[in-house]
């Protein structure tokens, strides 16, 4: 089945460990900024995410850190891909940049070093929000853009918020269960994200939604180094006769 065709209520699993449900993407054309030395794999890269099933793209290339900020400076970009070793600027110092500079940006580390200490590097500085391994097989290229894509789709439909902790956090999910009433969610997929710093909290949050089998987890994962839970709020009623 095409992604795209997928029910909004219907999850997979992806190496990210994480059940994400489905939906569609905006139906839009999205722009994209890849960066490489290697023109071969600019080509590639280009060739592959303009033939993705799953979006509809422009693709803007750039040789190195000094080219992409030319492009950056005088255009809006969805998301910028961006191989980890460039002469100059290297592909890390770039994305921290764009991080810096442009934060709605989606940033995408491409990489034949996939050492832990460099992901986490890459994850803890520029904040990627995925890497690609070379030599990358196309599916898993397109695949990483268009997870990137839907995360920032759900991530502006759905309110987020910090809680001090789990304690914290169950009691707002109590009191949007107590006041949602017979309302059902919207359907574009709107929802609520709680955003926890401790993977402990983390855990131990989506423990107690089970247990006490709470509003529905539409989604758990990593973004920007923070661990979020994205709920879709049920009535009180409802979710105590699930």
């Amino acid at each position: 089945m095409d992604a795209r065709s997928s029910p909004g209520t219907a999850a997979t699993r992806v190496p990210s460990f994480a059940f994400v449900p489905l939906p569609q993407l905006e139906n839009r054309r999205y722009h994209f900024l890849v960066v490489d030395d290697d023109e071969s794999a600019l080509h590639l890269i280009e060739h592959c995410l303009m033939k993705s099933a799953e979006f509809q793209c422009e693709v803007t290339l750039a040789k190195d850190a000094s080219e992409a900020k030319s492009h950056l400076s005088s255009d809006r970009f969805d998301a910028v891909l961006a191989d980890q070793v460039m002469p100059g600027e290297n592909g890390i110092e770039l994305l921290m940049d764009v991080r810096e500079e442009y934060p709605e940006t989606l940033r995408l580390l491409i990489t034949a070093y996939s050492s832990l200490g460099a992901v986490l590097r890459a994850v803890n500085l520029a904040q990627v929000h995925s890497y690609i391994e070379k030599p990358f097989d196309p599916r898993h290229l397109n695949r990483a853009v268009y997870e990137a894509l839907l995360r920032r789709q759900e991530r502006e439909r759905t309110q987020v918020v910090n809680p001090k902790g789990v304690e914290d956090a169950l009691e707002m999910v109590q009191g949007l269960e107590e006041t949602i009433g017979a309302v059902p969610p919207k359907p574009d997929g709107s929802g609520v994200t709680f955003v926890f710093d401790s993977p402990v909290d983390f855990n131990q949050f989506i423990f107690e939604l089970l247990q006490g089998k709470r509003s529905a987890i539409k989604d758990v994962h990593v973004f920007e180094s923070r661990f979020h839970v994205t709920l879709s709020i049920q009535s009180s009623e409802t979710a105590a006769r699930a």
